[in-house]
């Protein structure tokens, strides 16, 4: 399976807290010429373009308290990145630097318009001769995949915490997975605290491939590194 590629992935590229941003086309460039896997974040505009960032506010990242789903794109390309040079990047100029140099792992948000924004991405892939993977915190994502692109290879992400899921009961089937009998993904990403080697082998006995998230130090590193088969890194010295 391709994902014998995906062993250390950038996250959001490899960015620093100085002058290259997350997600931003220098952090991609950085993780390019290392030669790493990238994760990145897909958000969709106001009018429906596609755009590379994390968070579904803006203020974290540019100053301004807008969603991005509140501004169109001409909009969006006007903020700068961390007070930086950086801008947010499209979608397409990422697959454009990309280029199949190295293998890409790609979240989609969870959003309302869920549906459109996957026709869009997936329109995108069609034509993006490289490598690549999909992942979400949300099973209708997942299962939009397998029902409409079963050959891409698809991820769930688990979910215990997640801000957004008000209800309880939702809350605890997206994090303990409770929908992957459907959805059935080829890989299930945990935050790194919620994995040992029992749990590891288990998955396996089921034929998937386990990712962590986000892994920030060697000493983190150091409590996966046998019982995972993806590792999302934040800081290229935690994996040397």
């Amino acid at each position: 399976m391709k994902l014998d590629n995906y062993r250390f992935i950038a996250h959001r590229g490899l960015y620093n807290r100085l002058d290259t941003p997350e997600n931003s086309m220098k952090a991609f460039e950085n993780a390019i010429l290392k030669g790493y896997a990238i994760e990145l974040d897909i958000n969709m505009t106001k009018d429906g373009h596609l755009v590379v960032f994390h968070d579904s506010n803006l203020k974290r990242m540019t100053g301004i308290k807008n969603n991005v789903d509140e501004l169109n794109l001409n909009e969006i390309k006007k903020l700068k990145l961390l007070g930086t040079d950086n801008c947010i990047p499209t979608f397409e100029d990422v697959l454009m630097l990309v280029n199949g140099k190295v293998p890409l792992m790609i979240e989609i948000k969870r959003i309302d318009r869920y549906k459109e924004l996957m026709l869009k991405i997936t329109k995108l892939l069609e034509r993006y001769s490289g490598e690549y993977v999909i992942e979400s915190f949300d099973p209708r994502i997942i299962y939009w995949l397998k029902k409409n692109n079963p050959n891409i290879i698809r991820g769930q992400l688990s979910a215990p915490n997640i801000r957004e899921v008000k209800n309880r009961f939702l809350k605890i089937l997206l994090g303990n997975m409770a929908f992957n009998f459907i959805t059935k993904p080829h890989f299930v990403s945990y935050l790194y605290t919620d994995v040992d080697n029992k749990f590891y082998n288990k998955q396996k006995q089921k034929g998937r491939y386990i990712a962590v998230w986000t892994v920030k130090n060697k000493e983190e590193y150091q409590k996966v590194k046998n019982c995972t088969d993806m590792v999302i890194f934040e800081n290229e010295d935690t994996i040397k």
